[in-house]
């Protein structure tokens, strides 16, 4: 026996030595692989030495296709939603939202979508193509009735552009693996800076309008402190504030997870922000929990996850039509059917809503023919796909939104 012992006790040094220098040899590899992107973005300007300012829009494009398609896909989609939300803390914006009729139950789950849909094409499609051109298009004919009426100012259009770039370098900051290099904030700058101009949005209220900004970190960085200053200005209580947060957070909630979440928004909002929205800070004990989850991503990513190859890069939008409806899909996950895929009755999601729906049941209308259907009320996000499921089986909006060629 004392034999079979010092055997097991030796097998057991081995093992633990091979696991060490395993882990340890894998752990190097994650970091000789992890910063390899980004030295590739910053080596023609710090190792060639250029200038910020000589950067191009088609740089800037590329730069900015690495970092939401492949080093930090989850920041650049939370910062599309945190920007949706935030729009409604500026009181002009949610009043607007109110009286068009968008700021409803109903409308809200397709103009989430439709917006969504439109800074995607415009975030992946370079700026000389006829899908940048036509998601711009697009934005800018929503706009313009309101431009003209003076419902929607210059001012709270230059706040939507900068809470855009803002979050991006707040989420990033705060939530990824690594902080953004200068040169990655400046290829954010001349993206947004174009998208501006293109939209017809005047720079006016900058500090550096009048001398131009010396590049686009210079410009990202005076933007980003615009915003927060208009924030502070502008961003109060207001009923249609309050109204705008319980149909496109609370309306899409089940009651029992519905005051979670709003503490987890909030913890993601500043002060002005938070109460502007009429949202709850986050208790001890969620905090911690969040600082913990946050902190164990961070250090999971950094050290033990391989940087996303480029065959499992995140594409904003599909790169060719869907032959069927020659319209672009995107994935896009949500319990409302705008951005479904159409499909067969008989499938296993089909089968699974319509089991829910006949837990409590209750008559609406649909969206689409004002039919009067019976659908779930066990989670309220789930009727509008239980009426398309039992009234369209799902037809036309099933999800093909996007920009039609």
């Amino acid at each position: 026996m004392p034999g079979a012992t010092e055997a097991f006790h030796a097998l057991w040094n081995n093992c633990s030595l091979a696991i060490v220098i395993g882990l340890t040899g894998y752990m190097a590899l994650v970091q000789l692989l992890r910063y390899r992107r980004m030295a590739k973005i910053e080596a023609p300007f710090a190792n060639r030495g250029r200038p910020l300012s000589s950067m191009t829009v088609e740089e800037a494009h590329a730069i900015i296709a690495q970092l939401q398609e492949t080093e930090f896909p989850y920041a650049f989609a939370k910062a599309r939603r945190m920007a949706l939300l935030k729009a409604g803390g500026i009181p002009t914006m949610s009043k607007l939202f109110a009286v068009t009729g968008q700021n409803n139950r109903r409308n809200a789950g397709k103009r989430a979508v439709d917006t969504e849909i439109l800074l995607r094409e415009s975030q992946s499609q370079p700026r000389d193509s006829d899908r940048y051109a036509s998601a711009v298009a697009r934005m800018n004919y929503l706009h313009a009735r309101y431009r003209r009426a003076n419902k929607i100012t210059d001012d709270d259009l230059l706040h939507t552009l900068g809470d855009g770039l803002g979050e991006i370098l707040n989420v990033i900051e705060r939530e990824e693996w690594r902080k953004l290099t200068d040169v990655e904030k400046c290829a954010l700058g001349i993206f947004h800076k174009n998208l501006g101009e293109d939209m017809g949005i005047p720079f006016d209220a900058l500090p550096s309008k009048a001398e131009g900004w010396k590049d686009g970190l210079h410009f990202a960085l005076e933007l980003s402190k615009w915003t927060i200053q208009y924030e502070e200005e502008v961003a109060r209580p207001t009923a249609t504030n309050d109204q705008y947060v319980r149909v496109y957070v609370d309306s899409a909630l089940p009651s029992f997870i519905k005051p979670v979440v709003r503490q987890m928004l909030g913890a993601d909002l500043n002060d002005i922000m938070r109460t502007s929205l009429g949202l709850e800070s986050p208790g001890l004990f969620l905090s911690i929990v969040l600082g913990l989850v946050r902190n164990l991503r961070k250090l999971v990513l950094r050290y033990l996850a391989l940087p996303r190859p480029s065959f499992l890069a995140v594409r904003l939008v599909h790169d060719k039509p869907n032959p069927e409806t020659n319209l672009y899909n995107f994935e896009r996950k949500g319990l409302q059917p705008w951005s479904r895929q159409q499909r067969r009755r008989s499938s296993a999601w089909a089968v699974l809503f319509r089991f829910i729906a006949k837990l409590t049941t209750r008559t609406l209308q649909c969206s689409l023919c004002t039919k009067s259907v019976a659908s779930s009320s066990a989670l309220s996000p789930l009727w509008s796909l239980e009426i398309l499921l039992d009234c369209h089986a799902p037809v036309v909006h099933s999800g093909q939104y996007a920009i039609r060629i």
